[in-house]
């Protein structure tokens, strides 16, 4: 209370308000610095060691005082060795005695930020003018080494939400709304240690008020391309990637946004530094994430992690991981980790995925941690992938389940793929010729996995009264022993049959038929292999009282028949 009624006095002494706020920012620094450095400021203890790497250190003090540290590997290396002397002190002295006088340290909730920042700036901050609704605060931010101004640094104050970046000339206006009584203006630019300026206006009212959360980004740093993707080429701004650069993994909570394009925000300049529990975009919008619920008319944009639910019209492109839903109508994607469902009539993309993709056209993931992929067009991912089902095609590196096409299924290693064609790396490729009870001499192209593989075959009758005079073959097979001399197999298939002229028939023939298979060498193997079959009634049978006739057991052309058979041949494994 001392303090406020201080405030007041002085500032309504004209001679003495322009110095006001330069003793009041002095003092107010000087207990915000005290107050954020809790862990830099805890006593450690640290035995010498030689030939450690930084990573081991930071191990070290991970286990011995639960910090964590967050560091950018292009400009600190974890697998540096140093050689360590015995150390006793606070944290913030050993790390700087250790990393050197170029990096700084910043504490965000449980972590350490270490960055490298050689470069010092200056600051000189003024209320530039003040009326009865806003009050802009100006200034110029200069390298303290050359004296020459700073363009491109982000002023910005993470209470009352605003942010803005400074000139060519290192000017910068911030404007701010009266009701506000205390504003931290901080300073912060790639490669220079960061710096605060605490502003207080003289106002009836006690200066104390509720902080806005905030949170860090550990792995910001790390370049997943949201900014080099369509969307953020197109839909974000150079001024909006450069504070992204300078503020890094920097984020603020708020409970809601409501945007009309991503210039038009509630929350203006720095929205993409806030984390919403509630977003609604009319058109597009472009925040730092969403933990709650995110509504678009045709974009939402993170550029950090979703959690809970999002739905648009069009594209959802996140930057980080997405812990929820996503539901698009064209497209959903995800720079990061996925765990939940990502649900669109387009395309889905991700990096790691722990739940399902579910989409109209396409799937695409790097990696599995026990996913489903289900498309009505292609399923495509470059590491492990429970299951796929797709219309079209499905390609995986490692399929653990099914792996189900309409046309082909191409993997390094599936053991139940089922499509017309399966190419897989360490499956079935073999092909066979054989002939059958009914004179039919036939080739068999067999693809697959070590346990189903699917069968295509083209056959010719050897006798002249046959009908049908050609036959195509497709079917499914299964392995059911496999030795180094004997295999077992069992498969079933359907022809459609044709004449002569290669008119097709409407009489289908269906096989069921266990194949033991006796070894000759690796590559070739003799079978004969006894099948059950069912054969309907050629085209030109006569009927009685226009109804099929059946034959119970027996081939028989003019009727439907069910009747033993087999064929014997030769395969070769490709």
């Amino acid at each position: 209370m001392f303090l406020v009624k201080f405030i007041n006095h002085i500032t309504t002494k004209p001679l003495l308000k322009k110095f006001s706020y330069l003793f009041i920012f002095l003092v107010l620094f000087s207990f915000s610095k005290a107050d954020a450095q809790q862990q830099l400021a805890t006593q450690i203890q640290i035995p010498a060691y030689s030939n450690m790497t930084v990573g081991q250190i930071f191990q070290v003090l991970n286990e011995k005082h639960g910090t964590l540290f967050s560091f950018n590997s292009n400009i600190l290396q974890a697998d540096s060795v140093i050689q360590l002397s015995a150390y006793k002190g606070s944290l913030y002295g050993f790390l700087d005695h250790t990393l050197g006088k170029e990096y700084s340290f910043k504490e965000i909730g449980k972590h350490i930020i270490i960055q490298f920042t050689p470069q010092r700036m200056a600051v000189d901050v003024e209320v530039q003018s003040q009326d009865k609704n806003k009050v802009v605060i100006t200034g110029y931010i200069k390298n303290i080494r050359t004296n020459t101004p700073i363009s491109d640094a982000s002023i910005f104050d993470r209470d009352a939400l605003l942010s803005t970046l400074t000139d060519k000339n290192g000017y910068f206006e911030l404007d701010v709304k009266k009701k506000i009584s205390l504003i931290a203006v901080n300073v912060s630019k790639a490669m220079f240690r960061d710096t605060s300026v605490l502003v207080i206006f003289p106002i009836d009212t006690e200066v104390g008020s509720k902080r806005r959360k905030f949170g860090y980004f550990t792995e910001y740093e790390q370049d997943n391309g949201f900014y080099r993707s369509f969307f953020g080429r197109v839909f974000l701004s150079p001024a909006q990637s450069i504070q992204n650069m300078n503020l890094g993994g920097l984020f603020l909570y708020s409970p809601y946004q409501i945007s009309m394009t991503p210039g038009l925000s509630s929350h203006g300049f720095i929205r993409s530094q806030i984390v919403n529990k509630f977003s609604i975009n009319i058109l597009g919008g472009s925040t730092a994430g969403v933990k709650g619920l995110e509504i678009g008319g045709v974009f939402n944009l993170n550029q950090y992690d979703m959690e809970g639910l999002q739905l648009v019209g069009g594209f959802n492109v996140v930057g980080g991981d997405v812990n929820g839903v996503q539901v698009a109508g064209i497209s959903n994607q995800v720079f990061g980790d996925v765990k939940g469902v990502q649900l669109t009539g387009g395309l889905n993309k991700a990096d790691t995925v722990k739940g399902v993709q579910i989409s109209g056209i396409g799937n695409m993931m790097k990696e599995s941690a026990g996913a489903t992929q289900l498309a009505g067009g292609f399923n495509h991912s470059k590491g492990t992938v429970s299951n796929q089902v797709a219309g079209i095609a499905n390609i995986g590196n490692k399929v653990k389940g099914i792996q189900l096409a309409g046309l082909v299924n191409i993997a390094d290693s599936s053991d139940y793929p089922i499509g017309l064609l399966n190419l897989i790396k360490n499956g079935e490729k073999s092909i066979s010729i054989a002939i059958d009870q009914d004179a039919y001499l036939g080739v068999q192209f067999r693809s697959g996995g070590r346990v189903l593989y699917s069968i295509l075959g083209a056959h010719a009758s050897l006798k002249d009264d046959n009908t049908a005079r050609y036959a195509f073959e497709a079917g499914l097979g299964a392995v059911f022993l496999h030795g180094n001399r004997f295999m077992l197999r069992a498969e079933i298939s359907s022809r459609n049959q044709f004449t002569d002229k290669f008119k097709l028939l409407s009489n289908n023939h269906s096989s069921f038929r266990l194949i033991p298979e006796l070894r000759l060498n690796k590559k070739l193997s003799v079978f004969v292999a006894p099948s059950f079959n069912y054969v309907s009634k050629e085209d030109d049978a006569v009927t009685q009282a226009g109804k099929t006739l059946w034959k119970v057991w027996g081939r028989d052309k003019n009727r439907n028949s069910l009747f033993g058979g087999g064929a014997v041949g030769l395969m070769l494994r490709l």
